[in-house]
Order: structure tokens, then sequence, then C-alpha cells
């Protein structure tokens, strides 16, 4: 109950759910009812916020800190594990298995890879639950991983886990007092860490995915690149804030 709340929350207060929703009420007002001012005002509020969150200047500055907040692997360090955590999929027989997960997924698994290839020893410990798909995140990610190159006895599949606090949990039953290194997306890190320092883990950061980067040239388009930035960064706030509230 709890999971399908958060998530309900979070949908709703989306920059682009939440701007559509204003819009939607304000012609709704504008169109049958007499309250003409407040459908203008929430129409057009509406509106600008669908251009502020799609302005690249906004959304790189909303996300970058969020991404900026966990320092990337240091590969000198040992680890025994490599956990990588679960995101979209899509299982579609018709299609590639790398094209069945999101982009997101997809650099996760790419990352915990490369690292499994640097730390010949360590298991690679992948997550994530199917949900209405026919087949889990983490089953998707052992095959990548084995066409990728990894031998199939060096990986750990976690198949129920449906959120970041039920993948903790998991891992620690594996990985006990040994260090791990923890491969999620950039934005997703500081919630993530949170989760695997609570459970008494040894957690190295290993960030991937990063969306909000600095370039020489800025980028003052409104696109969908920016709103998908200020989603996570939306996301991620929120998620931080229910973590905070459910921590207590």
């Amino acid at each position: 109950m709890a999971f399908l709340l958060k998530k309900m929350i979070a949908f709703w207060l989306m920059p682009l759910s939440f701007s559509i929703a204003l819009i939607t009420i304000g012609l709704l007002l504008l169109w049958f009812t007499k309250r003409q001012t407040c459908g203008k005002i929430l129409s057009s509020t509406g509106l600008f916020l669908l251009f502020i969150f799609s302005w690249n200047p906004i959304s790189t500055e909303l996300l970058r800190p969020i991404e900026q907040s966990s320092p990337a692997f240091n590969e000198q360090k040992k680890v025994d594990y490599i956990v990588v955590l679960g995101n979209q999929v899509d299982s579609d027989s018709s299609i590639t298995l790398t094209n069945q997960l999101s982009s997101s997924a997809r650099a996760r698994i790419l990352e915990g890879v490369r690292l499994a290839k640097l730390q010949p020893n360590s298991q690679l410990i992948v997550s994530g639950y199917a949900g209405n798909n026919s087949k889990s995140c983490a089953e998707i990610y052992a095959q990548v991983a084995v066409q990728l190159g990894i031998e199939a006895n060096r990986i750990i599949e976690l198949r129920e886990p449906k959120d970041t606090s039920e993948e903790a949990v998991a891992v620690k039953a594996i990985a006990g007092d040994h260090a791990i290194a923890l491969v999620t997306s950039a934005s997703h890190m500081s919630r993530a860490f949170y989760y695997f320092e609570n459970e008494n883990i040894q957690t190295i950061t290993a960030p991937t995915f990063y969306l909000a980067k600095k370039t020489h040239a800025i980028n003052w388009k409104f696109n969908a690149e920016g709103l998908l930035k200020s989603e996570r960064a939306i996301h991620e706030y929120i998620g931080q804030a229910w973590q905070r509230f459910t921590s207590h």
C-alpha cells in the first residue's frame, strides 16, 4: 500500500503531470463555469511551469547538485560485490535484451559489467522485480551481463525487491559485512546510499547515467530533454522527502 501511495503521489507532483493538470482544470473552468479568472490563472500557471521546467538552464541547475552529491567510483578500491539497482524494463521478446531496458537501466548494467571486469574476484548482484512484465529487471540484467562476458556463476539475481529500501535489505542478507560498489543513476545515488548505509553495508558509490552535464555552450532550448531533467530532479526531491518522513 505504501509503495502504491508513494508512486501515486510522485506521479501527480511530476512537472509534466502537475502542469497538465493545472492547464486542464483551468480550461474546464473557462469552458464550463463562470469562474473565468480562476480558470485563466490555473491554465496560465500550468503553461508557465511547463515552459520553466522544459528550459535547460533551469532544469540543469535543478538536477546537477543532486547528481554531483556522490563521488565517482574509485577504481583503486577493491570490493567483494558490485550491486546494480533495478529500473524500468519492458520485456518485449521482439527486440534485443539491451533495448528492453530503459536508458537508465542500460547505463547501470553497462557500468556494473565494466566494474565486474575490472574486479574479477567480485560477484555481480543484479536487482529489480518484474512488475507487469514477463521478465524481471534482474533477469534481463543477468542475461545482458552474460552476453557481455560475465560468467553466470558470478551473478546473483534479486528478482523480488520492488524499491531501493527492499533492495538494501536483500543485499545485506547476501553481502553481510563485505564491501560493495553501488551502481545506480547519479540522480538516485544519494537516496540509495542512505538506505544501504542504514543497513550498515560498506558501500562505495558508483554513479552512472549523468543527465545534467556542464558544457562550454549553454543550452538555452526549451525541449523534452530539459523536461526530463526537471522530472528526475523533482522525483528525487520527493523521494528524499518521503525517505525522511518514513524514517522517523
